[in-house]
């Protein structure tokens, strides 16, 4: 990868120069992340306990809160927007808490530095796997546009959001990756570690791909991979309860499939009365804001996705009908379609999208595989407003200073606040990968006729 970089550092001006200009931004714009970080501690009356991005400030205390055998989750209905944004940030199941203790033991300024370079070195990671993934699947188109969009991955909106707020996007970015990989080549062991014992506890949703091995008539793969994780995630669970101790821990995983299934329904929408949309860009949210909040909007909104997600499940029955029984590497094209479409049907069903940190990946991709210079077009459209949204804010926060913030999280000026930009990317993704995919299926099935 670094010898591509190099090799196209020295063939093109405009690279050496986006390069640079990223690199510059780059710089700036962790120095700024210091400062604001450095303000916080010299206003907070407790540094210990509050020098902490928003959504690592959760982990923590969902650490003590398991340490001190506190309940984790939240019952009953919210009571304010404030309440449930808070209580929503932690989603995870008690063995996440568990993971997460041993960062009790470090001081608050180590614990967020430590922190920030993970983001960078995942982040670092994620760029470089799907290098070696286009590289192994022979996707050459996807390979140079990697390096030609080496700039963009460097502003991108996703991984400085995850910098400022220190949620685990990125982390879960590089994880689902790594599984992606490792169903690509069918390694088993790998593959049920990264979905058993990582996945499954923090964020089911990015288990997405777990459907790939069985979509690509990799019956016997799918059947071992379902019972090994299986396995994992009662063994974690196991041990997370053994810790806690039986009669917490118990209640605690109850409490967790509880909290669950009232999450959604009880959650603080965002209305017609409230002056933008904010940045949850889920179909619901969209709806609800624009339509108002009623019964009849919320199921809607349902009828809206399942409606969308129909197309996957019409081509993921004709690929189950009509079995290759061949793995991803050896119809790579097709395995890397049929996992990012997994990806964005997987977010569009979810309630909250607050990001799209795979978004980046997805766009190298079709940008390397599309010939289409017309969508190639289209899909710059769409996706540069989200990428650089950072820099828009950063810009706005530098000329404006607080004026232009509100409640510490929002940006008046960003247009993100204002329409369902995530939503609209991830959609125009999601069309333009499902309908190749069928176009595909319906050539294969015509050669299998013949």
């Amino acid at each position: 990868m670094m010898t591509d970089i190099r090799t196209q550092w020295a063939n093109s001006k405009r690279f050496r120069i986006l390069l640079t200009l990223a690199l510059i931004y780059a710089v700036l714009r962790m120095a700024v992340q210091v400062i604001v970080l450095s303000d916080m501690w010299s206003a907070s009356a407790n540094p210990a306990e509050e020098f902490v991005a928003a959504d690592l400030k959760v982990y923590v205390d969902a650490a003590r809160h398991f340490s001190n055998h506190e309940d984790l989750y939240l019952q009953g209905s919210f009571e304010n927007e404030a309440q449930s944004l808070y209580y929503l940030y932690y989603l995870y199941s008690p063995a996440f808490a568990l993971m997460f203790m041993p960062i009790l033991l470090l001081p608050v300024l180590i614990l967020v530095s430590l922190d920030i370079i993970l983001h960078i070195i995942a982040y670092a990671l994620i760029y470089i796997y799907w290098g070696k993934i286009f590289k192994r699947l022979q996707l050459t188109g996807a390979s140079q546009a990697l390096v030609n969009l080496l700039p963009l991955w460097i502003v991108f909106t996703g991984f400085w959001d995850d910098v400022a707020y220190l949620n685990i996007y990125i982390i879960m970015a590089l994880v689902g990756t790594l599984f992606i990989n490792a169903l690509l080549e069918e390694k088993l062991a790998w593959s049920i570690f990264w979905l058993g014992v990582i996945i499954l506890p923090i964020k089911p949703h990015w288990a997405f791909a777990a459907a790939l091995p069985l979509l690509l008539g990799r019956y016997k793969f799918f059947i071992r991979l379902m019972v090994g994780v299986v396995i994992a995630y009662f063994a974690v669970a196991g041990v997370t309860i053994l810790i806690g101790g039986i009669e917490y821990g118990l209640k605690q995983y109850a409490d967790y499939i509880s909290f669950l299934s009232f999450v959604s329904n009880n959650y603080t929408w965002r209305g017609p009365d409230q002056p933008f949309l904010a940045y949850n860009h889920s179909l619901k949210q969209t709806v609800v804001y624009f339509l108002g909040i009623s019964p009849t909007t919320l199921k809607l909104a349902t009828v809206l996705k399942i409606l969308f997600i129909a197309p996957l499940g019409y081509v993921a029955f004709r690929y189950l009908t009509h079995p290759l029984n061949k793995h991803g590497d050896e119809v790579p094209r097709l395995a890397l379609d049929l996992t990012f479409a997994l990806y964005l049907g997987a977010f569009l069903w979810l309630d909250m999208i607050w990001e799209l940190s795979l978004g980046i990946a997805v766009f190298t991709y079709l940008i390397g595989t599309l010939e289409n210079k017309k969508m190639h077009i289209f899909l710059w459209f769409i996706f540069l407003p989200y990428a650089l949204a950072d820099i828009w804010r950063l810009l706005s926060y530098i000329i404006f200073g607080e004026a232009v913030l509100e409640g510490g999280a929002y940006v008046l000026t960003d247009p993100l606040l204002y329409l369902p930009w995530i939503l609209m990317v991830l959609m125009s993704f999601y069309a333009v990968i499902v309908w190749r995919l069928y176009k595909s299926q319906t050539e294969l099935i015509a050669k299998q006729a013949v």
